[in-house]
């Protein structure tokens, strides 16, 4: 018998999340809202192993993918409560657990950042705080899970892949309503920051193929500076973000010097500690929308803030 959220006394399960084939679905906590869906057939890649040495196995699945995105507020569940019953949900309907894994044990920035995720702010994922598994039926249908935590939510996003014979319309059949208008968008920028964990520089400007920052003055370098020297105990790590035009290798080392020069001008020309900043860049793996469109490749080119832990 399928075990649901209702076994833990903290929480009450009322959603489902249903995946395909012989009523299947996971029962999500009764406060999951529905952020953000994708629909589409193509192959996907999972990771199967943790990044060592920059690199991992990946296992591969071809069919209908669907993707969905959760935000659950109101409630104080760990990144580890969130993943742990669909874990076992998924071993009752016969799923075999591949490969999971936490947060740095994964292996850090390469591994978030090699998830195909739902853009921000409907997923968001801390660093330092998700849980990850990837589980594969005899049947040919693969799940994979991420949890993460925000100051005041948790964070779910659950990828399914049915193979095309098997592929029906598997819209979720409980009463989870689609978010309108996510409340995090028009934020002003320090408050996505620490509400969300992440906040995109949207502002920044780069000349074309080049990491050289543009004259500016840019409004978000120095609000986020001014946080940074009031909260001298914060650290940001600036991450950059390519569009997928050129290898994966040129493309991260360009969103790296991109974000280096954005960390070398919060330094020179604000006044912002250095031990207060990092700078990585993870090229096309992190897309916000499509890159088939160069007004999507325009919104993927970005550099993100992302609150990195303290200690």
């Amino acid at each position: 018998m399928k075990r649901k959220f209702g076994a833990n006394p903290i929480v009450m399960a009322a959603c489902s999340v249903w995946f395909g084939v012989s009523a299947a679905a996971l029962d999500l906590p009764a406060s999951a809202l529905l952020t953000a869906s994708n629909v589409e057939t193509k192959e996907a890649n999972f990771p199967s192993t943790a990044f060592q040495g920059g690199t991992a196995k990946f296992a591969t699945a071809k069919g209908q993918i669907t993707k969905r995105a959760y935000k659950i507020s109101g409630s104080s569940l760990t990144s580890f409560q969130l993943i742990e019953p669909l874990k076992v949900q998924l071993q009752d309907e016969d799923f075999e657990i591949l490969f999971a894994c936490a947060d740095t044990v994964c292996g850090g920035y390469d591994f978030r950042y090699a998830l195909d995720l739902l853009p921000p702010p409907d997923m968001f994922v801390d660093l330092g705080n998700f849980q990850y598994l990837l589980a594969a039926h005899p049947d040919g249908r693969y799940v994979s899970v991420i949890t993460s935590r925000a100051a005041q939510a948790g964070f779910v996003q659950i990828t399914t892949v049915t193979p095309k014979d098997m592929a029906v319309d598997d819209a979720p059949r409980a009463s989870i309503p689609m978010a309108q208008v996510n409340p995090t968008s028009d934020l002003p920028l320090i408050e996505q920051l620490t509400g969300m964990g992440h906040v995109a520089l949207d502002d920044l400007a780069f000349e074309t193929g080049s990491s050289q920052l543009g004259a500016g003055p840019f409004v978000s370098l120095s609000t986020l500076a001014t946080y940074l020297k009031n909260a001298p105990e914060a650290r940001v790590v600036l991450v950059g973000h390519s569009d997928n035009v050129g290898g994966l290798a040129v493309n991260v080392a360009l969103s790296k010097q991109r974000a280096a020069s954005v960390k070398k001008r919060l330094i020179e020309t604000y006044g912002v500690a250095a031990s207060q900043l990092g700078a990585e860049g993870v090229g096309y793996l992190a897309p916000r929308t499509t890159n088939a469109t160069e007004e999507g490749r325009n919104t993927n080119r970005r550099v993100e803030a992302i609150l990195a832990p303290t200690q």
